[in-house]
């Protein structure tokens, strides 16, 4: 069958030696705390087989989530690169060459650090091809995720980043009241950040709840506007300033993910969201009328950061 190639590649730096690095990505049973895809889905199960950082080593998945695929190193070079083969057998069938390519380097406290990136040349089956420039944006998302989550793993040994599916919640009916967020996908937390002081600060009466709401994100020209916002079940009595934005939402299912852990991770619950939502077995319908949001259970004043609760809406028929 003809296919359609896309080329993928993000890079990281990791305050730790090269040799560190290289072992830990070469062992797959250490891909369990910072796959960007297994953390979707932690219950997957997996088996492995052959040496960690030799040829042949694998690891096999077969999730209802994730679907099923296998990973097999193809070629390598201690400390320098490790190439592996993937192969996606559902939800399509489709084969992609993989590569991490390891570059010492010293950090600014003169202690040796690890640019890593990571590469990959896939394709997607000819029918799909109108799926080319999204494909290439949400892996890239993906492998920004992982490499965040490796950084954190091999600096702290852990990695504040937990996510589960709570089903579909009815949710009452709420006023928000807020500021508009213009700005890049990739630079989200900075760009929200400023705005929940200013908001936390503007002596709105006390909400019911503390919201993000997306009003645009788009993956492929890296576009995103928000609304961050105190919300209300029932409409307030009090004069909000001019350029507060309104909003409305009523009363509706939705899809809740909750993720448990620091703000910089919360990709990881977006993409459980999506994935559950977007999988055809699970039979659910986006309700496109009314937009997806955050809600903060909990913030970075009250708890540590690995306690943080977001809860992660996508409203459905």
């Amino acid at each position: 069958m003809f296919s359609i190639p896309f080329t993928v590649e993000k890079s990281i730096e990791i305050n730790k030696p090269v040799k560190q690095v290289f072992n830990f990505v070469a062992d797959f049973a250490n891909w369990s705390c910072w796959s960007p895809w297994l953390i979707q889905e932690p219950d997957c199960p997996i088996t492995r087989q052959g040496e960690a950082a030799s040829l042949g080593h694998a690891q096999a998945w077969d999730g209802k989530q994730i679907g099923k695929g296998e990973i097999k190193i193809s070629a390598l070079q201690q400390d320098a690169y490790l190439n592996y083969d993937l192969t996606f057998y559902a939800p399509w069938k489709s084969q992609s060459t993989t590569q991490f390519v390891f570059e010492p380097i010293t950090l600014a406290s003169g202690e040796a650090g690890c640019k890593l990136t990571w590469l990959m040349q896939g394709s997607l089956p000819i029918f799909m091809f109108f799926w080319k420039k999204l494909m290439s944006a949400l892996v890239g998302s993906d492998y920004e995720r992982g490499l965040k989550m490796l950084k954190e793993q091999l600096e702290t040994g852990a990695v504040s980043s937990k996510v589960s599916i709570d089903g579909i919640q009815q949710q009452q009916a709420f006023y928000s009241y807020g500021y508009r967020v213009k700005g890049s996908t990739e630079t989200v937390s900075a760009d929200v950040g400023p705005v929940f002081q200013k908001l936390c600060s503007a002596g709105f009466p006390q909400a019911d709840l503390v919201i993000t709401q997306v009003e645009k994100f788009d993956f492929v020209k890296k576009h995103s506007q928000l609304i961050v916002a105190m919300a209300y079940h029932n409409k307030p009595d009090f004069n909000f300033p001019a350029d507060v934005v309104e909003t409305y939402i009523p009363e509706h299912n939705a899809l809740a993910v909750t993720h448990t852990g620091s703000y910089l991770h919360l990709a990881n619950g977006w993409a459980t969201l999506m994935g559950y939502l977007q999988n055809r077995s699970n039979k659910l319908k986006a309700n496109k009328k009314i937009p997806e949001y955050e809600v903060y259970l909990n913030s970075p004043a009250e708890v540590a950061e690995s306690e943080l609760k977001t809860v992660i809406y996508a409203p459905v028929k």
